[in-house]
């Protein structure tokens, strides 16, 4: 029984973790770019975007 309780403390602490890592992701993206951009649905905007970088803002 103790290797369960074990498992079940790791499963725990791992979803925790991962808790963080996409709370703080959240508010790292959420700094960068402003709510329009994130909430647009633009089809074809991605050709211009590299790695999430706009070509234009790269020249300048």
């Amino acid at each position: 029984m103790k290797f369960w309780d074990i498992l079940v403390y790791a499963a725990w602490s791992i979803s925790a973790v991962m808790l963080v890592w996409m709370v703080v992701d959240a508010f790292m993206i959420s700094s960068q770019y402003d709510e329009e951009y994130l909430m647009s649905s633009r089809e074809g905007g991605e050709d211009d975007v590299v790695h999430g970088v706009h070509m234009e803002e790269e020249r300048t």
